[in-house]
């Protein structure tokens, strides 16, 4: 019978998602990690809609398409494993935190994350050639970590400046946003606050952080 992995579970009521909602995440996506479940939610807020508990009938849905040795967590092969650089150290994920303070509409936000994305991007591709490395972190995240992001919420600018005090402690990319303000903010606005690294490194300072 399948079971939802318990550390993932946790992650994501952290991140104020019920358990039922949580629990229908994972399965839908092998109980792979909590980072894919959320960005599932994210982008099916229809499926996980109505909130109750997952039924057998689901779970025999899926074990068709997904093998049960994926669906209860195990994610590892030695195929896998044989198709990774030896140096990768991955899994890499971007995350966004917006400044839920300012009351941007729908579409100022998708703006705003977009500076974020792009700002920090360019960061990473200016990073990647001083190294002068063929593969690193940028290239990890786009060839095999399927580019992985999640927009969070943040209280308010301040509570960004310190996530991004603590992601330059951490040695993590990121990219501040400050707005020209054509348009709902005031110019100067610091409206969205992208931050890059392994997954590990970026929980320890936005893991806590609901969905927006």
């Amino acid at each position: 019978m399948w079971k939802p992995n318990e550390e993932f579970v946790d992650i994501l009521l952290s991140m104020g998602i019920s358990r039922n909602v949580a629990e229908r995440a994972l399965l839908n996506t092998g109980n792979s990690s909590a980072e894919i479940a959320a960005t599932w939610i994210f982008d099916h807020p229809d499926l996980t809609l109505p909130d109750i508990p997952i039924t057998v009938d689901e779970i025999e849905k899926l074990a068709g398409s997904v093998s049960l040795e994926n669906m209860n967590g195990d994610t590892g092969s030695e195929v896998e494993d044989e198709e990774l650089p030896e140096d990768y150290d991955g899994p890499y994920k971007m995350v966004f935190v917006v400044n839920m303070e300012l009351g941007m509409g729908v579409g100022k936000i998708a703006a705003q994350v977009a500076h974020a994305a792009l700002g920090l991007h360019r960061e990473l591709i200016d990073k990647e050639m001083e190294n002068s490395k063929e593969c690193g972190p940028l290239s990890y995240w786009e060839d095999y970590d399927g580019e992985r992001k999640i927009a969070l919420k943040g209280e308010n600018k301040q509570h960004l400046l310190d996530l991004m005090q603590k992601a330059k402690e951490s040695g993590l990319l990121h990219y501040l946003v400050s707005d020209a303000g054509h348009t709902q903010v005031a110019p100067g606005s610091n409206t969205v606050l992208s931050i890059f690294g392994k997954e590990s490194d970026v929980n320890e300072i936005t893991g806590k952080l609901k969905l927006l």
